[in-house]
């Protein structure tokens, strides 16, 4: 039978220069940093070696309560057993701004990421560990044929960097996949949060029909009389398809057709 961390798609980091990597990839300030998912403390031990202040959220109740001696129980560690999916973000922060790095289990990375991104105010920096499929989806450009919702998500409230790639070998047990590493840097919106909402939304029901061109692809969310009028006024070229238009674009679309009253 699987284990719950199996099922999540965690896997043990076990590789030092692996982990330095991710340490060196964080900013100088704040001075302190929230990582979540320790494991058995591969990415703790640099953490610690650097900042002055490491907070550790860790899932998984056992190594939760093993962390610290497993590092040598430094005074510069707090430990937190909690679920990053669950916790009041505030709580999580408190003390803060934070960075955050993380190797995230695979099946939950992408909430994880979203749920952190909406509060800049608490996370400056998140170097995180994902999928490979997944960091490439982060930051695929314009036209890239990995781009989607995420793309847009992400790019609404961060700059985003994929750094480099993991192998397999690098982690115990080792995944089927290559991971790779993520520098996040939260930013301000671009545009009033009703816009961006609905910029978002438009996004979601496009990239459902990704191989449609644009005009068409939005056909679930208004009359083709007035998506042909927002996309002439946004100056966006109905014929293209979603993963073609840009981050601008998507806003310009969201004011020229904005959500109905009582939708």
């Amino acid at each position: 039978m699987r284990t719950r961390r199996q099922r999540l798609g965690q896997h043990f980091l076990r590789d030092p220069g692996t982990a330095q990597a991710i340490v060196n990839a964080l900013a100088e300030t704040p001075p302190r940093v929230i990582e979540i998912g320790s494991g058995r403390g591969a990415l703790t031990r640099p953490l610690l070696e650097r900042f002055p202040q490491v907070r550790v959220v860790e899932l998984d109740a056992i190594l939760a309560e093993s962390l610290a001696k497993r590092v040598s129980s430094p005074a510069h560690l707090e430990v937190r057993h909690g679920d990053a999916l669950t916790l009041d973000l505030d709580e999580m922060a408190d003390g803060g701004p934070w960075q955050v790095a993380a190797n995230l289990p695979y099946a939950v990375a992408t909430p994880i990421l979203r749920r952190l991104l909406t509060r800049g105010d608490l996370f400056t920096v998140l170097v995180v560990m994902v999928q490979e499929e997944v960091a490439r989806r982060i930051v695929a450009p314009e036209g890239g044929a990995d781009r989607g919702l995420l793309t847009i998500e992400v790019a609404m409230r961060a700059r985003a960097e994929l750094l480099f790639a993991v192998p397999p070998r690098c982690f115990s047990p080792p995944p089927r996949v290559t991971s790779a590493v993520v520098r996040l840097d939260p930013r301000p919106l671009p545009a009033q949060p009703d816009v961006v909402a609905r910029a978002l939304e438009l996004a979601a029901a496009a990239f459902a029909h990704r191989r449609k061109k644009l005009a068409n692809a939005l056909s679930s969310v208004a009359q083709p009389v007035e998506i042909a009028a927002a996309l002439e006024a946004a100056g966006a070229d109905g014929n293209l398809r979603p993963q073609q238009v840009g981050l601008d674009r998507w806003l310009a679309i969201a004011t020229a057709l904005p959500a109905r009253r009582g939708m």
